[in-house]
C-alpha cells in the first residue's frame, strides 16, 4: 500500500513526469505494435523456437551490435541538444518511416526494406529510451528516482506488451503496410506528448559550437565520458554488475526455451511454435513486473548498490535451487525468478547512475549503459553457442552458483568503495 501511495503522490506532484511517462508509454505501445507487423510481413520463423544456439546468436547480433556501435555518438548528443527536441524528434522520426514505407519500400529488392527499418526503429527506441533516462533526474527528485525508475520500467514493458498484442489483432485482419501507418501515428502521438514538457531540458553550456565544429569534438567528448564513469566506484561497479547480470537473464531465458524443446517435446508440440518463447520470456516479463512493484519497498530498505546485490541473490538462489528440477513449471518459475532479480537490479542501477553523475554526462552514460545491455545479450548467445552439447541443466546449476559468487564479489567492492555506507554512493 505504501508502494501505490507513494507512486499516486508522484505522479500527482510532478506534471513533466506525468509527460514524460505518456510519451514513453505510446512510443513502446507503438514498438510493440510495429513489431507484430513486422514479423508479419517478414514471415520469420522464431530462432527461438528452432533450438539453435548459432541462429540465436545471429539474430542477437544483427538487431543489437548496429545500434551499439554508434550509441556513445547518440549519448554525446543528447548531453549537448535540448533532450525535449530529442524525445520528439526520435519519435516524430518513426512516425515517418513506417508512414511513409510503402512508398520507398518497392524500391529495394527483395526484404532488405524491412530490416532496414527494424534497425532504424531500434537505433531511434534506444535514442529515445537513452534520452529518457537522462532527463528523468531532472522531472522528479532524486529521493524520488527509484520509485520513478519503477514506474518507468514496469508501465514501458506493460505498453510494449499491450501493444504487441493490439499488433498480433491488427495483422490478422488487416494489411501490415496498414499495421505500419497504425504505429506511425502513435509515434506521432508520442511526439506530440513529448513537446508538451515545460521545458527544453537543455543542458547549459557556456558556448554552443557549430554541428560541424561539435562532430569534430565528439571523440574527445565521448571520452571525457568514459573517463568520468569510470574514475567514480559508485558509477562503474554497477554498470558492470548489471551488465553481467543481464548476461544470466538472458541465458537462462534462452536456456529455458532449449530445455522445454529438447526435454518436452510433447509439450512444446501441445502449447504451439510461438507460444514457447513467449511462456519462457512472458514468465520473465511477470517477474519483473512484480519487481517493478516491489522495487519502490525494498528501496526503503535499502541503498541502490545493496538492491543490486539483492537482485543478484534472489537471481543465483533461484536459478541454484529450480535449476536441476526436471519440470516445465520449474524452468517458467526459474525465468520469473531471474526476470526478478535482473529488473530489480537494473532499477537500482538507474537510479545510482542518475544520482551519482552530473547531468552533463548523464546521456553518454546512459549509451554506455544500453551498450552494455545490448552487449550482454549478444554474450548470453556467444555463451550458448561455446557451451555446445553440454548439459543444460549442468550448465544451469552452474549458473546459478557462478551468480551467487558474483553476488559476494560485487559485494565485497562496493563494501571496499563505501558505498554501502548511507548518502556515500550517491557522492562516489
Amino acid at each position: 500500500m505504501q508502494t501505490l501511495s507513494d507512486a499516486r503522490r508522484l505522479l500527482g506532484a510532478e506534471r513533466d513526469f506525468r509527460v514524460l511517462l505518456s510519451s514513453q508509454f505510446i512510443a513502446q505501445a507503438a514498438d510493440g505494435i510495429a513489431q507484430a507487423a513486422f514479423y508479419a510481413a517478414l514471415l520469420l520463423e522464431d530462432p527461438l523456437e528452432q533450438g539453435t544456439p548459432g541462429k540465436i546468436l545471429g539474430l542477437f547480433a544483427l538487431t543489437l551490435l548496429p545500434y551499439s556501435a554508434i550509441a556513445p555518438f547518440l549519448g554525446v548528443f543528447v548531453d549537448r541538444w535540448s533532450r525535449r527536441s530529442v524525445l520528439v524528434v526520435s519519435n516524430a522520426s518513426r512516425a515517418l518511416l513506417l508512414i511513409t514505407l510503402p512508398l520507398w519500400s518497392r524500391a529495394l529488392p527483395g526484404d532488405i526494406e524491412l530490416f532496414i527499418g527494424i534497425l532504424a526503429l531500434l537505433g531511434l527506441g534506444r535514442l529515445f529510451l537513452t534520452t529518457k533516462g537522462a532527463v528523468l533526474p531532472v522531472v522528479v527528485h532524486e529521493h524520488d528516482l527509484l520509485e520513478a525508475n519503477s514506474i518507468s520500467g514496469g508501465g514501458g514493458m506493460l505498453s510494449a506488451l499491450f501493444g504487441g498484442v493490439i499488433g498480433l489483432a491488427l495483422v490478422a485482419g488487416i494489411s501490415a503496410d496498414s499495421v505500419f501507418f497504425a504505429a506511425g501515428l502513435a509515434y506521432g502521438a508520442a511526439a506530440w506528448v513529448a513537446r508538451r514538457l515545460s521545458s527544453p531540458l537543455s543542458h547549459a553550456h557556456q558556448h554552443v559550437p557549430r554541428l560541424s565544429q561539435a562532430i569534430r569534438d565528439v571523440a574527445v567528448e565521448l571520452g571525457q565520458g568514459v573517463s568520468e564513469i569510470w574514475r567514480r566506484a559508485g558509477v562503474r561497479l554497477p554498470l558492470v554488475s548489471i551488465f553481467l547480470l543481464r548476461t544470466v537473464g538472458m541465458f537462462i531465458a534462452v536456456a529455458a526455451i532449449l530445455l522445454i524443446k529438447r526435454e518436452f517435446p510433447d509439450r512444446a508440440d501441445e502449447l504451439g511454435r510461438i507460444s514457447i518463447s513467449g511462456l519462457a520470456l512472458g514468465s520473465a516479463g511477470a517477474g519483473a513486473l512484480v519487481a517493478a512493484l516491489t522495487a519502490p519497498f525494498l528501496g526503503h530498505r535499502f541503498n541502490k548498490p545493496q538492491l543490486i546485490i539483492v537482485g543478484y541473490g534472489v537471481s543465483g538462489i533461484g536459478i541454484t535451487a529450480l535449476g536441476g528440477i526436471q519440470h516445465v513449471a520449474a524452468i517458467l518459475f526459474l525465468t520469473a525468478i531471474g526476470g526478478y532479480g535482473t529488473f530489480v537490479s537494473k532499477v537500482a542501477t538507474d537510479a545510482q547512475v542518475q544520482e551519482v553523475l552530473p547531468d552533463e554526462y548523464r546521456g553518454r552514460a546512459f549509451s554506455f549503459y544500453d551498450i552494455l545491455y545490448n552487449l550482454a545479450s549478444v554474450a548470453a548467445g556467444a555463451v550458448m553457442v561455446a557451451a555446445g552439447d553440454a548439459s543444460l541443466r549442468a550448465t544451469l546449476v552452474w549458473t546459478g552458483m557462478i551468480t551467487l559468487a558474483l553476488a559476494v564479489g560485487f559485494g565485497l567492492l562496493m563494501n571496499r568503495a563505501e558505498l554501502f555506507v548511507p548518502n556515500r554512493g550517491n557522492r562516489s
